[in-house]
């Protein structure tokens, strides 16, 4: 089978690596992938797989204006890439933008082979329940498109319960939604096992520390200033730091703020690779995952959470939902609502004094980073493209 895969944000060493390792695991299972991304290159993988890039000027710090010109010139070079392809059997496209659903739609008509359509984030609620769209006009465009998008997909995969559900309101059938959240990546993080930190400076920074990570996007619905705050109420527990790993609009604020406050417990790294970050990550105590207070930000299922299970980090979350369920139901870690900024310090305070405590969150975080294991979301995902329908929606073991 030739698959032909569409991911405009597609990354092989960055964080969000998803497509990379379905892809390798839809390799081994004898399809033919070509992956038609955004950025980088055109390549061949070691492992086969075929890139095609329309290379898409794009990065997190651009102005909105020039998202939208991003956006359209990946839309218009990835439909003529995809027409140009020939011999396909189906395609996998995943969002966001929204408009990435549209080229799987328009290439499924083109072509007249079944598309599958994997939803990362529900949009276009997010940026209409953030402010983002406003014009009445443009937000009945866009929700047109969308239920369009869905309608024509053979099948849709999301990547949380929260996600499905969401579907489902919206009078898509059970049968049509599969939940396939992201994956715990065990054997990467095992490979960075017992090598050394390169930054002298950052081994010094973390000794006899217990630092808390966020790896990922530093940008304004992530809210990670928020960090600030709690790196000001901790600043008095010498052992505790707070560790950024990323880009985003904004650091540069954050700094300012570090630098003006004369805080000595919180640090920002730039960008890593997928390898570097989790050899950083596996050598904290604790990771963190940080969103605004806007509820439909719950529903998220973002790459580090699952880098966490796989380092054997216990999590803390400032918001609920399903990861914070999770969570608490495994014993791997808690989520505070949103102002609950003191409680979200306190836990963080008591792993960090309570061994014992910390060793069994520890544990649960391994054994919950089984359940997500890497192999078993890509076999779900692979069952429903060769089936071309799930099991009654419901996540398939």
């Amino acid at each position: 089978m030739k698959l032909l895969y569409i991911h405009q944000h597609y990354e092989e060493n960055q964080g969000a690596t998803r497509s990379y390792e379905l892809s390798k695991r839809f390799l081994e299972n004898g399809a033919e992938v070509v992956m038609i991304s955004g950025q980088g290159d055109s390549h061949i993988t070691e492992e086969g797989l075929v890139v095609k890039s329309t290379q898409t000027a794009y990065n997190q710090k651009m102005s909105k204006m020039r998202r939208i010109v991003a956006f359209i010139h990946f839309f218009l070079w990835s439909i003529i890439l995809g027409i140009r392809e020939k011999n396909i059997d189906k395609i996998y496209v995943t969002s966001t933008p929204l408009t990435v659903g549209l080229v799987g739609l328009i290439l499924s008509k083109w072509k007249r082979k079944p598309f599958i359509f994997e939803v990362r984030d529900v949009w276009p609620d997010i940026p209409i329940q953030l402010g983002y769209i406003r014009n009445i006009w443009m937000i009945r465009i866009l929700k047109w498109l969308e239920m369009r998008i869905y309608k024509a997909a053979t099948h849709i995969i999301v990547l949380s319960e929260g996600m499905r559900q969401n579907l489902l309101k919206k009078k898509i059938p059970a049968s049509k939604v599969t939940v396939a959240e992201n994956f715990s990546n065990q054997s990467l993080v095992q490979k960075s096992d017992g090598q050394q930190l390169e930054d002298v400076f950052l081994r010094r920074w973390m000794e006899d520390k217990f630092v808390v990570v966020h790896p990922g996007t530093i940008g304004f619905v992530n809210g990670v200033n928020y960090l600030i705050a709690c790196a000001q109420r901790l600043e008095n527990k010498d052992s505790v730091h707070f560790l950024l790993i990323g880009e985003g609009s904004e650091k540069q604020k954050m700094q300012a703020q570090i630098k003006e406050k004369r805080l000595s417990n919180i640090r920002i790294l730039d960008a890593k690779s997928k390898k570097e970050t989790l050899q950083i990550a596996s050598r904290c105590q604790m990771g963190t995952m940080l969103v605004k207070n806007e509820r439909i930000l719950w529903d998220n299922s973002a790459n580090k959470f699952f880098d966490f299970l796989a380092c054997g980090l216990p999590v803390v979350l400032n918001y609920q939902g399903w990861q914070k369920q999770v969570l608490e139901d495994s014993g791997a870690g808690k989520g505070f609502a949103h102002k609950d900024v003191e409680a979200y310090c306190d836990y963080i305070a008591h792993l960090a004094t309570d061994q014992q405590s910390w060793h069994q969150a520890h544990q649960a975080s391994k054994r919950l980073a089984e359940e997500y294991d890497v192999d078993k979301i890509a076999n779900r995902i692979w069952r429903v493209i060769t089936n071309g329908r799930g099991i009654s929606g419901e996540t398939l073991d």
